[in-house]
């Protein structure tokens, strides 16, 4: 198929710009030039590119060598990005209406191709603006993801900032209840305890505060009547701040 446009677009028709025909134009009388559709009908594709981008180099302007380059960059190379640069530049360049509608078809090839590496191309597309509607669509896609990673993101902030918050209301409140109140805060809120067999500062402590930890607060509410945490008696009176 490739072989079959390269002798179409460079052995029958041409692009002609005003009264000069591509046979007689510098571009396609270079040496370069020839020299790169041989290495086209040879297969050695890097080598016709190396030659064709020194005769674009040469010639301000040089429609034949893009079209060729677009040609190859398509059907041999599988870059259709690269490929519609050239093709376009044939079409700015050329003035010759059957070639540049043969351009133009091989742009809408060139950008199937493109699209075919996305996974949501479906491949049903035909025509250019079906291919604009669902690069509309995968835009739009594109932009509601971002939208949700913005929205997941300060959800993500908002838990952290509360986590933070319960940490810290959770760590002043255990050193809360483990801190020894003063003799002012006892008066204002106090429970008297009576002493039973077997009972001890740890235990009253769990009883009362849920913790045997707390016995030493119990302890030093008591140290006018306490000798010691063991010197307790049946029958004592305790206060239980």
């Amino acid at each position: 198929m490739f072989f079959c446009f390269f002798f179409v677009a460079f052995g029958i028709s041409g692009c002609k710009r005003g009264e000069l025909s591509d046979r007689e134009s510098p571009e396609t009388g270079d040496k370069n030039f020839i020299l790169a559709t041989k290495y086209v009908r040879d297969e050695l594709f890097d080598e016709a590119i190396h030659c064709l981008n020194d005769v674009a180099r040469s010639h301000k302007i040089s429609p034949e060598s893009s079209l060729l380059l677009g040609t190859i960059y398509l059907d041999k190379k599988n870059d259709p990005v690269t490929a519609i640069y050239f093709l376009r530049k044939y079409m700015d360049e050329c003035g010759n209406p059957r070639q540049t509608q043969i351009a133009e078809q091989l742009i809408d090839t060139a950008k199937k191709e493109f699209l075919k590496s996305f996974p949501a191309y479906n491949g049903i597309a035909q025509n250019e603006a079906e291919l604009m509607e669902i690069l509309k669509s995968l835009k739009n896609q594109n932009s509601a993801l971002r939208q949700q990673m913005v929205t997941h993101r300060q959800k993500i902030s908002d838990y952290e900032i509360r986590i933070n918050a319960l940490q810290n209301a959770l760590q002043n409140a255990n050193k809360e209840n483990l801190m020894p109140h003063s003799p002012s805060s006892q008066s204002e809120a106090v429970t008297i305890h009576r002493v039973e067999d077997g009972e001890t500062l740890s235990s009253i402590s769990d009883k009362y505060y849920g913790t045997p930890n707390a016995w030493q607060k119990i302890f030093e509410a008591n140290s006018a009547t306490l000798k010691s945490p063991k010197s307790l008696r049946v029958g004592q009176q305790l206060i239980i701040p």
